[in-house]
């Protein structure tokens, strides 16, 4: 009775409101919610080396949100269908997707993206530092399939093309794996 007595006071001791600290309150459900698809900055519309540079970064924005959610739609959007690279991410993606499996991780951060080569305004060439959060694959029944280790301070550069309207990527020349 009397050990009772003491783990009672103990949490009454805890619960009290000493104002040391916020009050943090449980969520009443873990979030089911998709991330939602990224959106292009304004840069990212302009046909200069400053768009050319943004509208990389969305590129890697939009590549992650691909990898999350299985959804290429927008992925295959803004890359050039003669990109090999990007064919070949948005098969990754597929595969791990279509019969009900998953990917988790794979996030791009681009720590700089800068507008190197510039072809007649046409195409341009972008050095890209990024680093990628480690990936992996679960099949439909939880079985874990494949990994991508994660990556810090990457590097690539990416060739885009401006297609009269917009960019899209035509490119992508990395020493190591991009997804």
């Amino acid at each position: 009775m009397a050990a009772a007595s003491l783990v009672v006071a103990a949490l009454t001791a805890c619960s009290s409101d000493s104002g040391s600290g916020p009050v943090i309150e449980p969520s009443a459900a873990p979030s089911s919610a998709k991330p939602t698809p990224p959106a292009p900055s304004p840069e990212a519309g302009q046909h200069d080396q400053v768009g050319a540079s943004a509208f990389t970064e969305y590129w890697f924005s939009v590549l992650s949100y691909g990898v999350q959610t299985g959804d290429v739609e927008l992925l295959r959007t803004v890359s050039d269908p003669k990109c090999t690279e990007c064919t070949a991410a948005i098969g990754v993606i597929q595969d791990n997707y279509n019969d009900g499996g998953s990917l988790q991780g794979g996030v791009y951060t681009v720590r700089e993206a800068n507008t190197i080569e510039n072809f007649a305004g046409q195409v341009m060439t972008v050095a890209v530092s990024y680093d990628r959060s480690p990936r992996s694959g679960t099949s439909p029944l939880g079985q874990p399939r494949g990994r991508l280790d994660g990556k810090s301070f990457a590097d690539c550069d990416i060739r885009v093309l401006w297609n009269g309207k917009t960019w899209v990527v035509r490119g992508v020349d990395a020493a190591e794996q991009l997804i």
